[in-house]
């Protein structure tokens, strides 16, 4: 078991190092998408700036806190579209019989295929989330933890999508649903947990785990415990096995469109 997880683990890398690749065959669109995505995301820290200036707390938390949320949310979201941006793809070769090319391959299919293709933007995303942290919260300790926790925000964003995306096995167009749900994750994501209902609350540490991925990874920065710690590497545990029982689940529903494609 332990040696297919690795096995599973060297080919993803390798495809995510051949998207790499791939993308930046063409240096200037490379670096232009990534320089723009910068770009967007700092309008929002004049945003910020000029509401803090008319009141300096919101809910008790202070511009830098608040700029926190920012930098887990893109650095979190960013790095799972750089390198999981294949899980958007498993409505299409689901319901178009795609999928065919990768069940013939002698390789976990999940792993295959969301590690088929990345959105070279995100990388703006997540140098964005560097910098937003640099320069309102910065120390070495800070600088340290922070690529951790969004590699935990990552997997349990990723893992989030693939969950609700295998439903397509059973119900066409439940992307859209998939959509909303992703949606209503990033807007929780991007602000302060202490403005939301309890209901609100429940959700995001539930069905959309935004509280999860984003919140408990900021107030370990902000206020470190052993019990946040373990919360986050134990729900990402669970929410990882949980997105691979779905998903294979639902591969013994699918269909195979006979198509004949290869994968290399």
């Amino acid at each position: 078991m332990l040696t297919e997880a690795k096995n599973n683990l060297k080919i993803m890398f390798l495809s995510i190092k051949y998207n790499f690749m791939k993308s930046m065959e063409n240096h200037a669109a490379f670096l232009t998408s990534v320089i723009m995505m910068i770009f967007n995301n700092a309008t929002f820290i004049i945003q910020w700036i000029t509401i803090f200036s008319i009141k300096e707390t919101m809910g008790g938390y202070t511009l830098n806190d608040v700029m926190l949320f920012w930098a887990i949310a893109s650095g979190s979201l960013g790095l799972s579209h750089l390198l999981f941006f294949g899980v958007s793809k498993i409505p299409d070769y689901i319901e178009e019989g795609k999928l065919d090319a990768y069940l013939t391959q002698p390789k976990n299919v999940l792993c295959s295929v969301i590690t088929s293709s990345l959105d070279p933007s995100a990388l703006g995303d997540v140098l964005y989330g560097f910098i937003a942290l640099i320069i309102f919260n910065f120390s070495i300790k800070n600088l340290i933890i922070y690529p951790i926790l969004i590699i935990f925000g990552c997997l349990i964003y990723t893992s989030m999508c693939i969950i609700y995306l295998s439903l397509t096995f059973k119900y066409t167009r439940s992307s859209y649903f998939t959509e909303a749900i992703r949606d209503v994750f990033i807007n929780l994501s991007l602000y302060p947990d202490v403005i939301f209902p309890n209901i609100i609350k429940f959700l995001a540490y539930t069905l959309i785990p935004s509280g999860l991925a984003i919140w408990i990874p900021v107030h370990i920065i902000m206020n470190f415990t052993i019990s946040k710690l373990l919360i986050l590497i134990g729900s990402t545990i669970f929410i990882i096995l949980l997105a691979f029982y779905t998903f294979n689940r639902g591969l013994k529903k699918y269909t195979s469109s006979n198509l004949v494609s290869a994968r290399i």
